[in-house]
């Protein structure tokens, strides 16, 4: 009876563990309501075939630096979907961004030519929603999880702003505000670039 017990009371302990890794874990993703900014990009030219890129990201407060080759940006991203029955709980699909890399045009460059990748987020050692997926099989809240990418040719003139929507990324450009002359002034466009992602 004692052992009965003590095999209860570890079954739980042990359930009770791997539910707090998995909420610890998904504060790495963020809520995936509709579509909404997730990164800021813009490039400096460095050399032919290599470019400086700016990122912003999360507050869109700390800009992280980046060099990149090739003639096109590519960033990808992490998503987990929920079952309808989780959702209803109040589970959202969530994101977390993965990696930023150069992408060449020509696939004899791509093949030929330098590359770089840039991690984005930290390696979890222990994914809590993979963990699910595998152990609870059709009791896991778990509906898939999958990889979003986008990519466009570098423009300096443009800063290219990354969006989540509810099936993966998109992305949309603007050109970038100049230095001009307005009648006798000389007007300088500063952008705040401190904004929630979600707003």
């Amino acid at each position: 009876m004692r052992l009965l017990r003590r095999i209860s009371l570890l079954s739980l302990a042990g359930v009770g563990v791997i539910a707090v890794l998995f909420a610890l874990n998904l504060r790495t993703y963020h809520r995936l309501t509709n579509e909404a900014p997730v990164a800021r990009l813009t490039f400096q030219p460095v050399a032919a075939q290599q470019y400086r890129v700016e990122l912003l990201s999360g507050d869109f407060c700390t800009p992280r630096t980046f060099l990149l080759y090739g003639d096109e940006w590519r960033l990808d991203a992490h998503f987990l979907k929920w079952k309808p029955w989780a959702n209803v709980l109040g589970l959202n699909a969530r994101y977390r961004l993965d990696r930023l890399g150069g992408r060449y045009r020509d696939v004899v460059q791509e093949n030929a030519r330098p590359h770089v990748a840039w991690s984005l987020s930290a390696p979890g050692v222990f994914d809590p929603a993979r963990l699910a997926g595998r152990f609870l099989g059709a009791l896991s809240p778990l509906d898939t999880e999958y990889g979003s990418s986008v990519y466009q040719a570098i423009d300096p003139g443009y800063a290219y702003t990354v969006y989540r929507g509810q099936s993966g990324l998109l992305v949309r450009k603007s050109p970038l505000a100049s230095i001009h002359r307005h009648g006798d002034s000389l007007v300088i466009p500063i952008e705040s670039s401190c904004v929630s992602a979600g707003d």
